[in-house]
């Protein structure tokens, strides 16, 4: 008698054991159905070519993720320069759901499609993460009657179409965003500011030193060379508080009492249709990045600020952004949709 409640009893705990494990192994095998990492080279795509800021931006990392084994295959820059970057979004969007396929993403994402100069949207790619912001400075000439931003503003305000204001490389690009951001929140009537566009900040830069236009709106990192050597005064920089280094003395637009904080923003896309296990997979990655002291470093170096988001929070970012970009191109008059 003993012995058959000893077989029942048995029973059930032994029924009990392989279904706790076979819950406990579940996991872990949905876990190894939905993991994913690359199995060939990988691709970082530029839209420029080579020796530009975001091909060297590219290269770097490219770099420090092999060197420090954040990735353990290859991973090799691609450039595919023209069209505004349209060439090299066509081409990611034709590897869709291809996580071996990245790209770098900027504010171009956020307004190409409201001004009509491109077809693409952010909302044409996955998001991958972003990295970091980029600012933006309004300078003078170092011997310009303009002493600092106030004064820029009191002039616009007066005659919006006494200074010319010069920028890279579109109408309705970052560096034209930042600076009508700027002087809109002034009360200047933007619509009457003269512009001029070069197709590089190097060229407006040159254009203001030979007296040809007044005001030049460029990265800080195109800004720094000359204003280190003294040729070029910053009336003011688009971040939320002052930079380091060499701006250290130059005020934001906050300081001077103007709303004017503006990032052009720098992170990466991959083509549509990415899968959640191929974004989470690049999110650990580019994390690992953001934790790294030699890309701390470089960060540094070139005036950039880290700002890392995983992918779901960059798309609310850009949503979030796209509300500000679009009310600052219908004030410039670009809007177009």
């Amino acid at each position: 008698m003993s012995m058959k409640l000893s077989r029942r009893a048995l029973l059930p705990s032994i029924v009990r054991s392989a279904l706790a494990f076979a819950f406990a192994a579940a996991p872990a095998a949905a876990l190894a159905q939905v993991a994913w990492k690359p199995d060939r080279p990988v691709e970082l795509i530029s839209g420029s070519a080579a020796g530009n800021s975001v091909d060297r931006m590219l290269r770097t990392i490219a770099k420090t993720v092999q060197e420090k084994r954040f990735v353990e295959l290859p991973v090799n820059v691609l450039n595919k320069p023209g069209g505004g970057n349209t060439v090299a979004w066509g081409y990611l969007n034709q590897r869709a759901g291809d996580g071996h396929y990245l790209m770098v993403a900027n504010l171009n994402l956020s307004a190409g499609h409201l001004t009509g100069t491109s077809t693409y949207s952010y909302r044409d790619f996955s998001a991958v993460c972003l990295l970091f912001d980029e600012y933006i400075a309004l300078l003078v000439k170092a011997d310009s009657p303009i002493k600092d931003g106030r004064d820029l503003i009191e002039r616009m305000r007066k005659d919006p179409g006494s200074l010319s204001l010069s920028f890279s490389s579109v109408a309705g690009g970052a560096n034209h965003i930042a600076a009508g951001l700027v002087l809109k929140s002034a009360s200047v009537d933007v619509k009457k500011v003269r512009t001029v566009v070069f197709d590089s900040a190097s060229k407006a830069v040159t254009a203001m030193l030979g007296g040809h236009v007044d005001v030049v709106s460029s990265s800080v990192s195109v800004a720094v060379t000359q204003l280190q050597a003294g040729a070029v005064r910053v009336v003011g920089v688009s971040s939320p508080r002052r930079l380091a280094g060499a701006f250290s003395d130059v005020p934001t637009w906050k300081e001077q009492g103007v709303e004017g904080t503006f990032s052009n923003y720098r992170g990466l896309i991959g083509p549509k249709g990415m899968q959640p296990a191929q974004v989470a997979y690049w999110e650990g990655v580019f994390s690992a990045l953001d934790k790294d002291e030699s890309w701390r470093a470089d960060l540094e170096r070139n005036l950039w600020v880290g700002h890392y988001l995983n992918g779901r929070d960059t798309r609310k970012y850009w949503d979030d952004l796209s509300v500000q970009v679009r009310a600052v191109l219908d004030d410039v008059g670009l809007l177009k949709q």
